[in-house]
């Protein structure tokens, strides 16, 4: 199966913790992914439910005419009381911190890695249990983290390590 990681283009409001914070893409990320998905198509289209990715997924739903699912399970990473915050606000140094050992350093009130991990292993799981030829994953660089943590054996401890570029369009073969 040809899967592809498709991140979110830039939102509405720049550079900052969004977490589960619903912001729209700027007409720029709307720019970038359409550069990010041209001349590409799948059999099916596997979307977060926030607007920043289901509004592209639902875009591309049209243009190709494919199968579209919402998964909850595709929500990003909820950041607890950095939601909303740049890492200047939050202090880089927690920030890194934070980077280097998510799990004994996550955000107040975040939402725990390890459930976080489940939660997008159980949604990923929906895609390949219905077998296609090719699926894109519509998601945030935290849910894309995981699976790519998952298809290249990593710890989650170290997803912090794997960089996913806003509007980056990953294929894999798996």
């Amino acid at each position: 199966m040809k899967l592809s990681l498709l991140r979110h283009g830039e939102p509405v409001g720049g550079r900052i913790y969004r977490g589960n914070q619903d912001d729209p893409l700027t007409d720029k990320g709307w720019q970038q992914m359409l550069d990010s998905t041209q001349d590409q198509s799948w059999e099916l289209i596997a979307t977060s439910p926030l607007s920043r990715c289901h509004a592209f997924a639902n875009h591309l739903q049209t243009k190709l005419q494919t199968p579209l699912i919402t998964l909850d399970g595709f929500s990003e990473l909820g950041f607890g009381d950095w939601q909303g915050l740049s890492s200047q606000a939050i202090g880089q140094d927690l920030v890194d911190t934070f980077k280097q050992d998510p799990v004994n350093n996550q955000p107040p009130n975040a939402e725990n890695l390890y459930d976080f991990q489940y939660r997008v292993l159980a949604a990923f799981n929906t895609i390949i249990t219905k077998q296609p030829q090719s699926a894109i994953v519509v998601a945030h660089a935290g849910v894309i983290r995981v699976i790519k943590s998952h298809l290249l054996n990593l710890p989650i401890e170290k997803m912090f390590t794997i960089e996913v570029m806003t509007a980056s369009c990953e294929n894999f073969e798996i």
